[in-house]
């Protein structure tokens, strides 16, 4: 047990306590303020409490509270209250902001939290010391840790879907291609590109044929939402297992296990539906697994699985092996695992540019002079001109902060623990992240995207691994920070997404469920053109093309308009002037018309 905090907690007088117990009756009464409006972020908000009134109540509940911790001796009962009313002072906070500084205001609540869970950790040292949680109550708090990031994912995602609130791009095209997969077992989707084409002309993804049995079972569109939230839950699975390897203590189990599940990057990853990148962490995390455990076999396989989830997951296996190479002086694997990611790439680029439509590299035009060179002129760049490189880091079309706020929602939820090593050559592990910071495109340094599902596996390893070497002073602080900013960050970030389908599904549920009764009238075997967010609930079919894409063409048997938005009537009344006829309407939702 380490010095500090070793003795039973000070007398229920001691400077220290009246002081806690003092800021923990005034977070009481401003809890309590805060609870009784919404719109705190305003001047006016309770601006009729007068000082009198503060006062009295504050002291109403010092004294309330000095009798407490007279009544309860063994605990440091002032930092439990202190801790309990600033949580429900920072929740209501984070969930009821609608300013404009959301990301700022976000960091300094949490450093005011971190402050707090800081102290409460202190102050609370010897009885944590006492905890030593069996491995069967690990395994109970990780089973919850699942359960619970599965949960919010699959809600949020499928009530997405419910409420007509997910696009085509990226959920209604696949949908279609499960369809076509469960009819005839090729990847075929009309949607993606305007025409019937295996969705690997786009993008190579075997990875998805994971999810054919279980959509073959059910074949939903909700099965396809419940899968994904499933797989990168499991990730958990192989956190928990890395820090044993590590031998980490129980209490530290538990706080990984529970640093991945609530890591607000995961569940703000499938803000926008489905995407193959959900399969990244739980291989990526397999594959450091068997690395770290010896088992050479199981590593190769998880390692084929990663270059299965799409053909620039390579990228991932290949800075794995530059870690290996040059940090653990691992030669045999790093050069191996390095051939097999540089091969597989330089098959998937040659079967994208022969039998595709080209590898998608227009995301790192910012990097590349000469465009017939491809990812290769990004390589050029780095190599004759890392000045240049430098200079796009943290530069954006909008020539703002956005990859620095990028950059803290994905180093802050972890402590910047990622960092916390004593072998510089460790920081290779960070090395992914600079994936997403050195592109102009917008969404790869948004966290409310999927691109960064690989970089999480990687920073949540370079975690697992550097704990041990911390002492345990420092261990526990940070991991504590880690913690208090992962809660505010999920609190902020992804508990609003699901109250907000929740409502929505609520108040609207029977207009939903007649929109889909409405739709269900089109013939299966119909050719359809419809608004983008229709198309999931329809795509059931050989033949479904989104309307914005298909330019008012008159090839389709039926065209679906969602009269929710604008910009779908003037569709509308192109194809009616072409001779189509309404055949279904519901008023305000909804437009059908017939060839």
């Amino acid at each position: 047990m380490d010095q500090e905090q070793n003795t039973a907690p000070k007398g229920a007088f001691a400077w220290e306590r009246v002081l806690c117990r003092l800021i923990a009756a005034w977070c009481t009464f401003a809890a309590l303020v805060a609870l009784s409006g919404s719109e705190f972020e305003k001047l006016s908000f309770a601006q009729t409490v007068g000082f009198l009134q503060v006062g009295l109540w504050t002291l109403t509940f010092f004294t309330l509270y000095s009798i407490v911790a007279l009544l309860i001796r063994g605990i440091h009962t002032d930092s439990w209250l202190l801790m309990i009313f600033a949580t429900v002072c920072v929740f209501r906070w984070l969930l009821g902001y609608k300013g404009t500084q959301d990301l700022l205001f976000l960091l300094g609540v949490s450093l005011v939290y971190c402050l707090f869970a800081v102290f409460f950790m202190r102050a609370n040292l010897p009885l944590f010391e006492r905890i030593r949680p069996k491995r069967s109550v690990v395994a109970l708090f990780a089973t919850l840790a699942i359960l619970v990031c599965f949960g919010m994912i699959a809600v949020i995602t499928c009530l997405r879907y419910k409420t007509f609130s997910s696009p085509n791009f990226d959920f209604g095209l696949f949908c279609n291609m499960f369809y076509n997969m469960r009819k005839s077992g090729e990847a075929l989707v009309s949607s993606e590109r305007d025409r019937l084409l295996s969705h690997f002309a786009v993008h190579i993804s075997p990875a998805y044929y994971l999810f054919l049995p279980f959509y073959w079972l059910f074949p939903y569109p909700e099965t396809l939402q419940i899968c994904q939230a499933a797989v990168l839950a499991a990730g958990v699975i192989p956190v928990v297992l890395l820090a044993k390897h590590f031998k980490l203590s129980g209490k530290s189990r538990i706080a990984v296990a529970a640093l991945y599940a609530f890591y607000p990057a995961i569940s703000a990853g499938c803000f926008y539906d489905l995407h193959e990148n959900c399969f990244l962490p739980l291989f990526l995390l397999c594959t450091f697994l068997f690395y770290e455990k010896k088992k050479y076999v199981p590593m190769y396989l998880s390692a084929i699985l990663v270059l299965s989830v799409k053909e620039d997951a390579a990228i991932y296996l290949m800075l794995f092996a530059v870690y290996l190479l040059l940090s653990e002086r691992r030669y045999g694997h790093g050069i191996a695992l390095a051939v097999l990611s540089v091969g597989y790439f330089a098959l998937c680029a040659y079967f994208l540019e022969k039998h595709g439509l080209g590898m998608m590299v227009n995301r790192f035009d910012n990097l590349i002079y000469n465009k017939e060179e491809g990812l290769l002129g990004a390589v050029k760049t780095a190599l004759i001109n890392p000045g240049y490189l430098l200079t796009q880091l943290f530069t954006t079309p909008r020539g703002g902060w956005e990859k620095l706020g990028y950059a803290l929602q994905m180093l802050l939820p972890l402590g910047l623990l990622p960092f916390c090593s004593k072998k510089p050559s460790r920081w290779l592990l960070v090395s992914p992240i600079l994936i997403n910071l050195l592109t102009n495109y917008v969404y790869q340094y948004d966290i409310g995207f999927q691109y960064h599902f690989g970089i999480t596996a990687f920073l949540v390893y370079a975690t697992v691994k550097n704990l041990p070497e911390l002492t345990p002073p420092t261990r526990r602080h940070l991991l504590t920070v880690a913690a208090a900013v992962c809660c505010c960050m999920y609190v902020m970030t992804v508990v609003p997404k699901a109250n907000t389908y929740i409502t929505r599904w609520q108040e609207n549920q029977a207009a939903y469920q007649r929109m889909d009764e409405v739709l269900d009238t089109i013939p299966k075997d119909a050719s359809v053109s419809c608004s983008t967010f229709l198309l999931a609930h329809i795509a059931d079919r050989d033949e479904i093309y989104e309307t914005q894409y298909h330019k008012n063409k008159t090839d389709v048997d039926y065209v679906a308009i969602d009269l929710r938005y604008e910009g779908e009537h003037a569709i509308a009344e192109a194809y009616l002037d072409a001779g189509y006829t309404v055949c279904a309407e519901l008023d305000g939702l909804l437009l059908i018309l017939k060839k």
